[in-house]
């Protein structure tokens, strides 16, 4: 794995050691050429459909699909996906109609097993929606988790009325869990969650207010925020930025599917209580009061936290241009400053894009999964 700049190698080299093995067993990973080629068409966007095309062929010829034909009023394939993998959808854990997980385990073999736990980006949809071909994802990363010895956990996220509800989903979550994933050969006491995009908001709350963890503490080891700013303001208040570029408004325009993303985007869409066509997922806005906004801060949380982090930024995600952004940059340095224990590891994708590094994880593209799988075996 190459880092874009000297300056995060040095980053990695002072303050995250544990991420040295991570960097020399990935030294070669690397997006395959023609999907790179792909990638780079697509441009520096938010594009859920080109992608999923592009990573589609790397997948099981089944997918959500023949589990659930789009249409369909109940599952019409009973039969298990992708063999050795168990698979209970739609597990709820809450008493929202969508706090819902789906759980993968191994369909043989003891239990005690790392948890990994999947918060989705976007309307928050443990399925994608946005093209036929998206509908195989996020089904991969619950294979991959299989695949490596762990119990994967995907969760639907939802919207909420106010500034904390999508922390408090995710607070209700772990200690449902806690409570009840040793039932899927899972070890409570040793659990990882990793969100994306949309799905920083809500974890960066979670972790950054202790207030919300439950009686055992914020029970999870690590937690990996992926292109997204978990701790907003952290370079400033919170201000519009006129003439920003919407990154969502080209999704689709290099493979001629229109509506590639947004609340349009629903080629894909699924039946059942995921479905995108049953209610928002987005989460509640961040309130823009500067005042409110420093009361309600994750920083303090995020400085004083126990949990292990890690920063992790695409170098083809919007506004990128070449180094991690200065959002992440900003709490790393911030993080630093209650101590090198504090220090958030980070991680710069060369070569993946805004949606390519979810698509990736179970693939032969390893250039988000080598360095996280490994990171993770480090953190005690």
């Amino acid at each position: 794995m190459k880092f874009a700049q000297k300056k995060i190698s040095r980053w990695v080299l002072i303050c995250l050691p544990v991420l040295i093995p991570a960097m020399a067993a990935t030294a070669d990973a690397q997006v395959p050429p023609d999907i790179a080629a792909g990638l780079r068409k697509i441009g520096q966007i938010v594009d859920p459909a080109c992608t999923a095309k592009l990573y589609r062929p790397l997948m099981p010829k089944n997918d959500y699909n023949d589990y659930w034909p789009p249409g369909a009023s109940a599952p019409a394939n009973p039969a298990p996906l992708y063999p050795g993998v168990a698979i209970a959808r739609d597990v709820s854990f809450g008493p929202h109609p969508k706090d819902l997980v789906d759980i993968f385990s191994p369909d043989k073999g003891t239990g005690n097993r790392t948890v990994l736990i999947y918060v989705p980006g976007g309307g928050g949809n443990k399925i994608e929606q946005q093209d036929r071909e998206a509908n195989a994802f996020y089904d991969n990363i619950g294979r991959w988790a299989v695949k490596n010895d762990m119990i994967a956990v995907t969760m639907q996220r939802h919207a909420g009325e106010n500034w904390d509800d999508g922390g408090k989903d995710i607070s209700t979550m772990i200690q449902w869990l806690q409570a009840n994933i040793a039932k899927y050969k899972g070890n409570p006491d040793r659990m990882f969650i990793w969100a994306h995009s949309a799905g920083n908001g809500p974890l960066g709350v979670y972790i950054g207010h202790p207030e919300l963890h439950g009686p055992k503490g914020p029970g999870v080891k690590g937690a990996i925020f992926m292109s997204g700013n978990p701790v907003p303001g952290v370079t400033g208040p919170l201000a519009p930025v006129a003439g920003a570029p919407n990154p969502l408004a080209d999704a689709g325009k290099a493979c001629a599917v229109a509506d590639g993303a947004g609340p349009n985007a629903t080629a894909g869409a699924i039946s059942g209580p995921s479905s995108v066509k049953t209610g928002s997922g987005a989460r509640g806005a961040q309130p823009a009061d500067v005042a409110t906004q420093a009361a309600r801060s994750n920083l303090p949380g995020f400085k004083s936290t126990k949990v292990a982090i890690v920063l992790a930024r695409a170098e083809l995600d919007p506004g990128v241009n070449g180094d991690m952004l200065p959002s992440d940059i900003a709490l790393h340095d911030e993080m630093c400053k209650a101590g090198k224990q504090h220090c958030p590891a980070m991680l710069f994708l060369k070569g993946e894009s805004h949606m390519s590094e979810v698509f990736s994880i179970d693939t032969d593209d390893k250039t988000v999964s080598g360095p996280i799988l490994a990171w993770m075996k480090k953190v005690k």
